[in-house]
């Protein structure tokens, strides 16, 4: 029997780009689909064409106004009733195989509690940035849950990339869940961090989908507080690891992580004079 996979997103304020992002989910090889739209309060008419998708095949839900990011998250993901789920934010795409070749990597990997693939990068107007990014020194196939967040600690980064590059099984996420805006730059990575305490990854080292640089996480002084909450990240994983990272690694991830910074604000300045941002993602 073909599985049901769930595809949730959560929107606040996603047009122009939202019908993309659903087009691109209609239009995946994998047919059997449960597709939920949760709009977070948007005023600029996402939320009226987020009601009038809805279907037999499309569940549409409207939230209070001023619904948090993580709140639109958690309403989005607990809709969900098929057996494997992907939260897609609204101004992303996936490719049309996708879903059916994370659903082979789960397959083949049935011990693992999600897959992740790599992603590319587009601008505002969908010109492709940045192709294959994430998942730096990881190999395709099964690996263990702490062994990958090490290579994320290591690297100064979400190794792993936003939402669209992962696809859960149902039990898994819901094992893990709340999304929490605790840290909201790490709000995606933050929930990787926990399934990956406890689950290992099927891992694929080809794009499966395409994140739309956003202005809102995408400024000076927003890139210096994602990279605090990165370094109060990589505190807390350095408690976890097994074994414990040595000093020559921590070293290491503090140096990956000042790296990554400077070169987040050099790509602003160049995407910034380009034109290349798009409306913030929720």
């Amino acid at each position: 029997m073909v599985p049901v996979i769930s595809v949730v997103i959560p929107v606040f304020n996603g047009l122009p780009y939202i019908k993309d992002c659903l087009d691109s989910v209609l239009n995946q090889t994998h047919q059997n689909l449960e597709i939920i739209l949760v709009d977070g309060g948007s005023t600029d008419g996402s939320r009226e064409w987020v009601q009038g998708r809805g279907n037999r095949f499309i569940k549409t839900i409207a939230m209070p106004y001023e619904t948090s990011a993580a709140d639109n998250w958690n309403a989005a993901s607990r809709e969900a009733t098929g057996e494997y789920i992907k939260l897609l934010c609204q101004d992303d795409i996936l490719y049309p195989h996708a879903l059916a070749d994370q659903l082979t990597d789960l397959d083949k990997y049935p011990q693992a509690g999600f897959a992740v693939a790599q992603r590319d990068i587009i601008d505002a107007h969908g010109k492709m940035l940045y192709r294959k990014r994430g998942l730096r020194g990881m190999k395709s196939g099964l690996t263990e849950g702490i062994d990958a967040l090490r290579t994320s600690y290591l690297s100064g980064t979400n190794n792993f990339g936003e939402p669209v590059a992962l696809l859960f099984r149902h039990a898994a996420l819901n094992s893990v869940l709340d999304w929490s805006d605790a840290r909201p730059f790490l709000l995606d990575l933050d929930l990787y961090t926990k399934a990956l305490k406890s689950q290992s990854v099927a891992v694929r080292t080809e794009s499966v989908g395409a994140f739309r640089v956003s202005s809102g996480s995408w400024s000076t002084k927003l890139i210096g507080e994602q990279t605090q909450q990165l370094r109060e990240w990589q505190h807390e994983v350095a408690e976890v690891l097994d074994p414990k990272p040595t000093r020559f690694e921590k070293l290491r991830a503090g140096t990956a992580l000042r790296q990554q910074s400077l070169l987040r604000r050099l790509a602003y300045r160049i995407l910034k004079l380009r034109g290349a941002f798009a409306s913030s993602h929720q």
